[in-house]
């Protein structure tokens, strides 16, 4: 036995045979969390009105995530309408919460145009 543990000794630890495969993306667990944040980018979303139930009632009927239906409608919109050239329109926000400060729905004067422009004669 003395034999064995001095031949153990005498050897030493096995030099670490060349890796094979295919090399690694990321240097190390911390850079390939950073890859992943950078390439799903999280948004905070407050839904107005009915959107939430709808979104959530889409996703029960195709057995899929809320994420996932989110994605799929912005996608359409986004590939569907040039929001860039034709702006954002749409509905004033009815949530109280936001009616003033900077997230409140411009307020249009059409009064004027009806002095300057009148329908009825």
């Amino acid at each position: 036995m003395t034999q064995t543990t001095d031949q153990a000794a005498f050897v030493g630890p096995l030099p670490q045979a060349k890796k094979r495969g295919r090399p690694a993306k990321h240097a190390d667990a911390a850079a390939r969390q950073r890859a992943y944040r950078e390439a799903n980018n999280v948004k905070t979303l407050r839904l107005d009105g009915k959107l939430a139930p709808t979104i959530a009632e889409l996703a029960a009927q195709f057995d899929t995530t809320e994420t996932h239906v989110v994605n799929n409608m912005l996608r359409f919109a986004l590939a569907n309408y040039n929001w860039k050239q034709c702006g954002i329109g749409g509905w004033a926000i009815s949530d109280k919460r936001v009616r003033g400060g900077k997230w409140a729905a411009p307020v249009v004067d059409l009064s004027a145009l009806d002095a300057e422009f009148p329908l009825v004669k």
